[in-house]
């Protein structure tokens, strides 16, 4: 092993795979920009362009599972924006072709939101689908084109919602230059078990054919290592029944729900609601609402549903929620803070969830996202319980609010940390921007010191705490997690038996010592190696 080269990045999944290299070429070249002087040809070629790749969006979502269905829902929101349609119809009047006065009004939102690094994924997105549109009309196929069978192991600078979703059975791995722990590559892997590197600057070294060992665990590419070269996964085995804290899953569809209900996932622990919005030009009605949480909750996992209401704003804008322009919409109005301007849908939304609880006799907690004040968790509690027979408890994604868990006694029932929120505004760096990812791992002591005062702090008053976050996903942290005092866990479905088994195979003295050793540490290097140390021995 000596010999061999290795290349550093962050892992993604837990098992290592083997594969031979295969580079993802460049697309053909754009056509560039051009000048037309019939408008209303141009006009009526740029409508056909976005409807046929809303078309091919919306097939690439019916084949996605529940954690890539919410992207897709985005993107083609995004596509299909009015404001952006307007502002190319007007480089059109100018006398710009088509594809030219798309790809100009996409790069001018592109410099409106470019400033700020919070909108680096969307900008992305932007382009993505600007370049989709655009080759669409000039007849350029944008499929991938991959073989089906072999060991491969696909490489490029990043991939898009899209792209993924043309995945064939031959992708074992996947290695990208770009990407955080928490981007579309990562999620869409994570979900459907593709052990990936990302965020590995030295990608672009690898050439076709190489043979390579994607070791997510070791958070590294060896080029012709062997599985013997692997960082071994922990291999868990179950000393009880059941795990020492509650193992939940997260949802944001009815397939989702199915899917978690086919697991030991102990109920919901995260219902993500913003899917039945996300395309909606207008509000829907309490009854449509109704009817559409009826069905998620009478299909999910026995045991409590956590329901956040909506999370829109930032990355997630909701059309018939007008929240006007902001400088930096990450730290603006989003999450729980809609409910100055838009109070009614708030209640609506709570009117429904009630309404279906009582169609399905299911246990129903509601959560409101992105509090910053106990007075803030207050309001929303007295909202909910006038309302219906709910647990009510909020999300910890701010920093503030992680500090008064102890003023919360009395007022909420429980809390559920989102970590992947927290950490981007703990280290102050953007969840999505591949050049931040080191910052972005749960294994920074400043997190796992930040989850353990929220812990204790809920002990001490009453409260139960639950992580939904990313990192409940991964077993081994799952199992810090417990140390540390959480009280549930919640994962994606397809991750929720291995962190159940995890959780089954040591008590909570044994998880308390594990946790220490992440305490500890001074560096997310050192907490992770420490914890992974002690459990291998």
């Amino acid at each position: 092993m000596a010999d061999l080269k290795v290349l550093s990045g962050l892992g993604v999944g837990l098992n290592s795979v083997i594969g031979d290299v295969f580079r993802v070429l460049p697309h053909a070249t754009l056509p560039p920009r051009a000048k037309s002087t019939n408008a209303g040809a141009e006009t009526e070629a740029l409508r056909e362009a976005i409807a046929s790749v809303a078309g091919e969006l919306a097939t690439l979502g019916h084949r996605a599972d529940g954690a890539s269905a919410e992207i897709f829902e985005a993107l083609t929101y995004l596509l299909e924006d009015e404001e952006l349609f307007e502002l190319a119809e007007s480089n059109i009047s100018s006398g710009w072709n088509a594809a030219s006065a798309y790809a100009m009004a996409v790069d001018e939102f592109g410099e409106l939101l470019g400033g700020d690094p919070t909108f680096a994924e969307r900008v992305a997105d932007l382009q993505d689908l600007s370049k989709r549109v655009q080759s669409k009309i000039a007849g350029i196929e944008l499929l991938l084109n991959l073989p089906t069978s072999g060991s491969l192991i696909l490489v490029g600078e990043d991939f898009s919602p899209a792209d993924t979703a043309q995945f064939t059975e031959a992708i074992k791995g996947v290695i990208t230059s770009k990407g955080g722990p928490t981007s579309h590559t990562s999620i869409i892997c994570r979900s459907r078990n593709i052990p990936a590197v990302v965020s590995c600057a030295q990608a672009d070294e690898l050439e076709d054919g190489d043979s390579v060992l994607v070791d997510p665990v070791g958070d590294r590419v060896v080029i012709g290592g062997t599985l013997s070269d692997a960082t071994a996964a922990i291999e868990f085995v179950a000393m009880s029944a059941e795990p020492i804290i509650a193992v939940r899953s997260n949802i944001g569809t009815l397939a989702d729900a199915e899917l978690a209900a086919a697991t030991k996932a102990e109920g919901v622990g995260l219902f993500r609601t913003e899917l039945l919005y996300l395309s909606e030009r207008k509000a829907p009605s309490v009854e449509q609402q109704t009817e559409h949480y009826s069905k998620v909750l009478a299909a999910a996992p026995t045991g409590p549903i956590v329901v956040r209401t909506i999370d829109a704003g930032s990355d997630k804008p909701v059309p018939f929620l007008s929240m006007g322009e902001e400088e930096n919409p990450a730290l603006g109005v989003r999450g729980y803070r809609l409910i100055v301007e838009h109070r009614s849908f708030i209640e609506s939304q709570l009117v429904s969830l009630e309404g279906a609880r009582q169609a399905t006799g299911r246990e129903v907690w509601v959560m409101a996202p992105m509090i910053s004040t106990v007075q803030e968790a207050a309001d929303f509690c007295e909202l909910a319980k006038s309302i219906g027979k709910f647990k009510v408890g909020i999300m910890v994604e701010t920093p503030s609010i992680s500090a008064m868990i102890g003023d919360l006694k009395g007022i909420v029932d429980f809390v559920s940390v989102g970590t992947n929120d927290l950490s981007q505004y703990l280290f102050a760096a953007d969840r999505m921007n591949p050049a931040l990812g080191a910052l972005l791992t749960p294994w920074q002591p400043a997190l796992i010191r930040t989850l353990a005062r929220i812990a204790a702090d809920g002990k001490a008053a009453g409260i139960s705490v639950g992580v939904c976050g990313e990192s409940a996903s991964d077993p081994t942290f799952a199992i810090v997690l417990a140390g540390l005092g959480v009280t549930s866990v919640s994962a994606s479905p397809s991750q929720v038996n291995v962190v159940a088994k995890a959780l089954s195979s040591l008590n909570l003295v044994e998880a308390k010592a594990i946790a220490d050793l992440a305490l500890s540490a001074t560096s997310a290097e050192e907490s992770k190696a420490s914890v992974l140390a002690a459990l291998a021995g």
